[in-house]
């Protein structure tokens, strides 16, 4: 059944067992749309979806809000080859159409829009797996049908240049149509593509300095202007009509496949402790109840028991077709990261408490759930000393794709995230995800250099910024 569910939510966001290497490298001499503003609303779309997919069914599993009661191989880490990320290639190869129209156009808001989605998708291809084909990928043009590997230095490096060409590129004043995103207004991809700069830059902040680049940012609104309300978010809102529906709802998705991920221990008592309003938000009760009850990460299908006996996720969020939005990052996501960066003394403009209060506050606001007004003064106040800031963070990014997981790898926070007591991974979290079964036949050659490099595909293989 799970299979089934999967296939269908597959088929919803266009991606098929077989798109890996034929998506890297296919030629794009003939693009389906000669004009950007015809090709953005369908990269916007299916990027959307894919997050969507990848946060209810895979990031919630992994950053373990939640876990499945059933098929749980994800939560005990029996993990195969995987090309869920490997798929977003197809999309890709379509921003790159997008680039390469606008280059030729002479249109700079529509390059730098590429620009900034090239870089979103790069980012989370090269974090959940690591060495990954990217300076010659999109190529089959030129002849280059099996692509190099780069390492995720090197990827860094150019996307983090992109990320300054799309800000010196942007026209504030002009607007662009198809822009599902942000509805052309280019102010906001600005502040999504610093907002994002600032992102990746703490990313790789155990191992590159970044204090430098990021104070000058900071420091610099008018030039590099940031996220400033829950407003300016990059979260895809779904109109609720067909085909414009969240692969998670109804109409899309079943019911059961909603309900088989059940919330965890680790979110419920998390909210129950703090009297945190989110959790009538976010999860419903034990049928004909009003307690709730998590899963425990990581249980053997047969210490799980009867799924009735768990809270779910609130299913208002499955029948009302407008209620999910796909997350690509958040206002609230930025302030955390400023916090962290204060704290760490990477940078010298504000500080880490005021980041964090922002932080929490707009969390609450981007949920619709009223704030208790003790909650940062008693509840949960900023501490540099405890993991608060961290685990409301972890809170804040719920079904935001993987970033929660992504963000556990190079912190090792919130540390109530372990392994659980049925995991087969020798007690370890993973730290990446398998290449496709059909890119290590059809690239051989590249993949094995890349693995012998990275040292082996394995799990447990930490990518490059990992460092905690």
């Amino acid at each position: 059944m799970k299979k089934i569910i999967s296939f269908i939510l597959l088929l919803v966001v266009s991606i098929s067992c077989t798109d890996g290497f034929e998506e890297i490298n296919t030629n794009k001499n003939q693009p389906t749309a000669s004009q950007p503003k015809q090709m953005l609303p369908n990269v916007i779309f299916n990027l959307a979806n894919s997050n969507v997919t990848n946060s209810y069914d895979f990031g919630d599993i992994l950053a373990q809000y939640g876990g499945f009661y059933e098929y749980n191989q994800l939560d005990i880490y029996d993990w195969g080859a995987d090309n869920r990320f490997w798929g977003m290639y197809k999309w890709l190869n379509d921003i790159y159409d997008i680039k390469k129209q606008a280059i030729a156009l002479n249109d700079k808001n529509y390059e730098a829009i590429g620009l900034v989605l090239e870089t979103y998708t790069m980012s989370l291809i090269t974090d959940t797996y690591g060495y990954a084909p990217y300076s010659e990928a999109s190529t089959g043009e030129s002849g280059i049908l099996k692509p190099k590997y780069d390492s995720q230095e090197e990827i860094y490096t150019q996307l983090l240049l992109n990320l300054d060409k799309a800000n010196a590129l942007i026209d504030t004043k002009t607007k662009v149509e198809g822009d599902l995103l942000f509805s052309g207004d280019m102010l906001k991809w600005k502040k999504f593509c610093n907002s994002l700069h600032v992102r990746l830059l703490m990313r790789i902040s155990n191992k590159v300095n970044v204090s430098v680049k990021l104070n000058n940012i900071i420091t610099k609104p008018t030039e590099y202007p940031l996220f400033q309300s829950n407003t300016d978010n990059a979260s895809y809102v779904y109109s609720g009509s067909y085909p414009n529906i969240s692969p998670m709802s109804d109409g899309v998705n079943r019911l059961y496949g909603y309900n088989i991920v059940v919330p965890s221990t680790n979110l419920v008592n998390t909210l129950i402790a703090n009297n945190d309003p989110r959790l009538e938000e976010w999860i419903d009760p034990i049928a004909g109840t009003i307690n709730h009850l998590g899963l425990q990460p990581g249980l053997a299908s047969d210490q799980i028991g009867e799924p009735t006996k768990y809270s779910r996720r609130a299913e208002d969020y499955f029948y009302n077709k407008t209620k999910i939005s796909s997350l690509f990052m958040t206002y609230s996501e930025l302030n955390f990261l400023l916090a962290e960066a204060s704290q760490r003394n990477l940078i010298t403009t504000g500080s880490a408490k005021t980041y964090y209060d922002t932080a929490v506050a707009a969390s609450f606001k981007q949920w619709n759930v009223i704030m208790p007004t003790d909650y940062l003064t008693a509840t949960a106040p900023y501490s540099a000393t405890t993991e608060v800031l961290y685990t409301q963070k972890w809170l804040a990014l719920y079904h935001t794709g993987v970033e929660s997981w992504l963000d556990w790898k190079r912190t090792g926070k919130p540390s109530f995230i372990k392994a659980g007591p049925g995991a087969k991974n020798n007690g370890k979290v993973p730290r990446r995800i398998l290449y496709p079964s059909l890119e290590q036949s059809v690239n051989a050659e590249n993949n094995s250099e890349a693995l012998q490099k990275m040292g082996g595909d394995d799990i447990n293989v930490k990518v490059w910024w990992d460092n905690f």
